[in-house]
C-alpha cells in the first residue's frame, strides 16, 4: 500500500486557509530531535504528555495554538477519549496505530499525519511496535486558556 492510498484526506487543500499555522507546526515537528525524542521514553511505562508550545492567535474569537507531545513506550497506548475542539497529529518518530469514530484502524508512521474532528471519539492510539518508541505531536487549536483537560477528555 502507498503513502497516498493509506491516508484519507479529511481536509482539502482548497478548504484550508492559506494563512494556516500548517508550515509553523511542520517546522517545529521536523527541528524534533528525533533519536533524543526515542531516547526519552519510558521503559514498559504509560505515555507521556509534554507541552511543546502554547501561543495566543491573532483575530476573534481568541484561540491559543498548543502542540503536545505525547511519547508511547513500546506496547503502550491512551485510554478511548475525545478532543472538544478537534486536534491533528502529526507521527515525529516510530509508528501509531489510531482509530477516529468508526472509520478503519489505520497505522501511521514517521511524518504522516491525521486530523481528528470536533467530537470524534478516539477509540484507539497506540504504539504499533512492542520493541520502540513512538512519538506524536498533537495540535490543539482552542478557546484562549483551555488546559489539558479541555483538549484531552478521557471517555
Amino acid at each position: 500500500m502507498t503513502p497516498d492510498t493509506r491516508i484519507e484526506a479529511t481536509v482539502t487543500r482548497r478548504g484550508f486557509n492559506t494563512a494556516s499555522p500548517l508550515p509553523l507546526i511542520l517546522t517545529v515537528a521536523a527541528t524534533l530531535p528525533r533519536a533524543a525524542v526515542a531516547a526519552t521514553a519510558p521503559e514498559g511505562g504509560a505515555s507521556t504528555r509534554r507541552e511543546v508550545i502554547k501561543q495566543r492567535l491573532p483575530g476573534e474569537p481568541q484561540r491559543d495554538i498548543t502542540l503536545v507531545e505525547v511519547t508511547y513506550p513500546p506496547g503502550s497506548g491512551s485510554p478511548p477519549h475525545m478532543h472538544a475542539n478537534g486536534v491533528m497529529a502529526f507521527v515525529v518518530s516510530g509508528a501509531i496505530r489510531s482509530k477516529v469514530g468508526d472509520g478503519p484502524e489505520q497505522t501511521f508512521h514517521a511524518g504522516d499525519a491525521w486530523w481528528e474532528p470536533v467530537g470524534a471519539v478516539h477509540r484507539v492510539s497506540r504504539n504499533a511496535s512492542s520493541t520502540q518508541a513512538a512519538t506524536l505531536l498533537a495540535i490543539y487549536i482552542a478557546p484562549a486558556g483551555a488546559g489539558p483537560a479541555d483538549l484531552m477528555k478521557p471517555m
